[in-house]
């Protein structure tokens, strides 16, 4: 952990020295819950988050993203990001990312969700996605692989210049026998740096027998404000 933090603030400091061709963004949100494949993460509480890229104009970008809840440290999330964009096609486009997810706040129910990510995806305008993701836990359940996997399909749609749609589908297998279905619907509100989402995320039923925390469909909201 403290070894890739470090090579994240190594690579956000080499990029004062290419500002040419590299460009950093950040992010500050609020949301009313931290929600992961349809499963909330601890408590359902509000949590304040916020981010931190930067892209390199050969395809390149590396990020971080820390999380707080509003009941304390315990679900802290912590998250790096390195990833590669590259185009297939004159709309198509892939991004290849390695991710590392942790709670360092010490709740045990947090801990479950430690893990490396690696994800492939790919992208029509923007606009449709479509991606697999493997990742390896850092402290497995006894009945749980260390390695498992997640398909996702996204996609959204402009209904005004303010006002667009977007939904969701994905398949994650977290038992040795079992897999579970998510899916969200929502509305999404830009004006300039500011962004609002109101999403409805639901999982079938047997997700409420593979996982630990209580997944029932709920209304999710996100203010986001873009630098």
């Amino acid at each position: 952990m403290r070894q890739a933090a470090a090579a994240l603030l190594l690579l956000l400091g080499a990029g004062t020295a290419a500002a040419q061709t590299r460009s950093l963004s950040g992010e500050l949100a609020v949301s009313s819950e931290l929600t992961e494949r349809g499963a909330f993460v601890g408590l359902r509480r509000p949590i304040a988050q916020a981010a931190v890229s930067l892209y390199d104009a050969t395809g390149w970008s590396v990020g971080g993203a820390l999380g707080v809840p509003s009941n304390g440290l315990r679900n802290t999330r912590v998250v790096l990001r390195a990833a590669h964009d590259s185009p297939l096609a004159d709309d198509w486009q892939r991004q290849v990312a390695l991710q590392y997810y942790g709670y360092p706040g010490g709740s045990p129910t947090g801990r479950g969700f430690d893990r490396w990510e690696a994800a492939l995806e790919l992208r029509w305008r923007d606009r449709f996605m479509v991606g697999m993701t493997g990742f390896h836990y850092l402290h497995p359940a006894r009945d749980t692989p260390a390695l498992q996997w997640a398909l996702d399909a996204g996609g959204r749609w402009t209904l005004t210049p303010l006002w667009s749609g977007q939904a969701a589908l994905g398949l994650a297998r977290v038992r040795d026998r079992g897999t579970y279905a998510y899916a969200s619907l929502g509305l999404a509100w830009q004006a300039g740096d500011w962004r609002a989402e109101a999403n409805l995320i639901g999982t079938d039923s047997q997700a409420r027998r593979l996982l630990p925390s209580r997944t029932p469909g709920h209304l999710s909201l996100v203010l986001t404000r873009m630098f």
